[in-house]
C-alpha cells in the first residue's frame, strides 16, 4: 500500500512537472505571437504617419493652387 502510494504521489508531481512546462512553453509562443503583432502595429502606425504628411503635403499644394487662380 506505501508503495502505491509513492508511486502515485510521484506520478501526480511528473504529470504537474509536464504540465507546468507545457504552459511555461505555451506563454513563450504567445509572447513571440504577440511580439510580432505589435512590431505591425508599429509599422502599421508610421505608414499612416506618412500618409497623413503626403495629405498635409497635398492639401497644401491644393491651396497654392487656389490662391494662385483667385490671384491671376
Amino acid at each position: 500500500m506505501f508503495d502505491l502510494q509513492i508511486f502515485l504521489t510521484v506520478l501526480l508531481i511528473v504529470i504537474e512537472l509536464i504540465a507546468f512546462a507545457w504552459l511555461i512553453i505555451d506563454i513563450r509562443k504567445s509572447k513571440k505571437k504577440q511580439d510580432q503583432i505589435i512590431a505591425l502595429e508599429n509599422q502599421i502606425l508610421e505608414v499612416e504617419k506618412k500618409i497623413m504628411g503626403l495629405e498635409e503635403k497635398i492639401i497644401e499644394k491644393i491651396d497654392v493652387l487656389i490662391k494662385q487662380k483667385n490671384s491671376g
